[in-house]
C-alpha cells in the first residue's frame, strides 16, 4: 500500500522482546492487523477504520487525467494564444479577407504557432520562479522537462517561418512576423522584470493588425496610424494586467512598469494611457465621417468602461481584478475603430 513503511521481514526482533510461540499470536487480518479485538470483538467489514481506502473509480481515474492532460497543455497558454489568433481573424475579416480567403487560414496558423513559442519559452524562462512560487505549471509539476519546452519554443517558432514562406506571404511579411515574434522571446527572456516590461507590447500588439492589413494590400502610409493609437491602448492593457500581480513580483525581486510606477502610479498612468487611445479612436471615427451606430457605440461604450477602470483600478483585490478586465475591455473596443479606420472601410 502506498504511504506504509513496512519492516523488513529479515529484521531481527528487538533485544527484550517477549517471545511469542505461533499458537498464542492472533489471527492477523489481510492488512496486518489484529483481527480481534481485546475484547474479543472481531473486526468486520463494517469497521471502516482498519479498512483500506477504496481505490479511485473510473470517473475519478479520467478526472484526474484529464487535469494532467489540460496541465500540460497550459505550456503553450491555450486560451490566450487561442483568443490573440482570434483577435488576428477578425482584424483579417474587417481588412476584407473573407472565411473562403485561404490568406485567413493563414494568417491563423501563423499566429497560432508565433503564440504556442512564445507561450513555451515563457515557461521555460519562469520555470525556477514558478517553482518557488508553487505554481501548477507543467515544468516544476514534472510534466514537462525545460529542455523539451525550449525545444517546442523554436520548433513553433520555425513552423510560422515556414508556413510563412509556403503561403509566399513576401519578403516584407515573413520580416514581421520575425518582428512579431522577437518582441515575445525578448520579453520573456530580458523585459518582463524591468520598467522596459511594456516595450514588447507597444509594439507587437499594434503590429499585428499592421501585417495582416499589408497582406490585406494596403499601402504601409495608411497604416501607421495603428502604431499611434495602438501602442497607448496596448501599454494601458500590459499595466492593468500587471497590476494585480505587483506585490507577488517585487517580492519575487521583479522590477515591472507596474512595480516602478508604485500605486495609484500604474493605475493612472494605465488609464492615462487608455484615456489617449480612446481619444485616438475618437478622432479617427469623427475624421472617417463614419455616422455608423456600431463605431460611434463602441467608443462610447469604451469611454464609459474608461470612467468605471479609473475608479477600480485603484481598489485591491477584487476591486482590481475588477478594474483589469474593465480596462481591457475598453481597450479593445478602443482598438476596433482604429482598424477599421486603417483598413479604409
Amino acid at each position: 500500500m502506498v504511504g506504509r513503511n513496512f519492516p523488513s521481514r529479515g529484521h531481527p526482533a528487538q533485544a527484550g522482546a517477549v517471545q511469542r510461540s505461533e499458537s498464542d499470536a492472533h489471527p492477523r487480518h489481510p492488512d496486518g492487523l489484529p483481527a480481534d479485538r481485546r475484547g474479543g470483538g472481531r473486526i468486520t467489514n463494517a469497521d471502516r477504520s482498519h479498512r483500506a481506502a477504496d481505490p479511485p473509480g473510473p470517473a475519478a481515474l479520467t478526472g484526474r487525467a484529464a487535469a494532467a492532460r489540460w496541465t500540460l497543455l497550459e505550456l503553450l497558454h491555450p486560451i490566450p494564444s487561442l483568443l490573440t489568433t482570434l483577435a488576428a481573424a477578425g482584424f483579417a475579416l474587417i481588412f476584407g479577407i473573407g472565411l473562403g480567403d485561404a490568406r485567413l487560414w493563414w494568417i491563423a496558423a501563423i499566429m497560432l504557432l508565433v503564440q504556442f513559442s512564445i507561450s513555451a519559452l515563457n515557461d521555460w524562462a519562469d520555470a525556477d520562479l514558478d517553482r518557488q512560487a508553487g505554481r501548477r505549471r507543467p515544468i516544476p509539476l514534472g510534466l514537462v522537462r525545460p529542455g523539451t519546452a525550449l525545444i517546442v519554443a523554436v520548433l513553433c517558432a520555425v513552423g510560422a517561418f515556414l508556413l510563412s514562406t509556403l503561403a509566399n506571404f513576401g519578403t516584407v511579411a515573413l520580416l514581421l512576423v520575425g518582428i512579431g515574434l522577437a518582441c515575445g522571446w525578448a520579453y520573456d527572456l530580458r523585459f518582463k522584470g524591468t520598467p522596459l516590461s511594456f516595450l514588447p507590447f507597444a509594439i507587437a500588439f499594434p503590429l499585428m493588425p499592421f501585417w495582416i492589413g499589408l497582406l490585406a494590400g494596403r499601402p504601409a502610409s495608411s497604416l501607421g496610424v495603428l502604431f499611434l493609437g495602438g501602442s497607448p491602448l496596448a501599454t494601458a492593457i500590459h499595466l492593468a494586467d500587471a497590476i494585480p500581480d505587483r506585490e507577488r513580483d517585487r517580492a519575487a525581486g521583479l522590477r515591472t512598469l507596474a512595480v516602478a510606477l508604485g500605486r495609484p502610479g500604474a493605475e493612472m498612468v494605465a488609464a492615462g494611457l487608455l484615456l489617449v487611445g480612446t481619444l485616438v479612436s475618437i478622432v479617427l471615427v469623427v475624421r472617417h465621417g463614419s455616422t455608423s451606430i456600431v463605431g460611434i457605440s463602441l467608443v462610447a461604450i469604451a469611454a464609459s468602461l474608461l470612467v468605471l477602470s479609473v475608479s477600480a483600478t485603484v481598489g485591491r483585490g477584487s476591486s482590481a481584478l475588477l478594474g483589469k478586465w474593465m480596462l481591457v475591455a475598453a481597450a479593445s473596443l478602443s482598438a476596433v475603430p482604429l482598424v477599421v479606420s486603417a483598413s479604409g472601410r
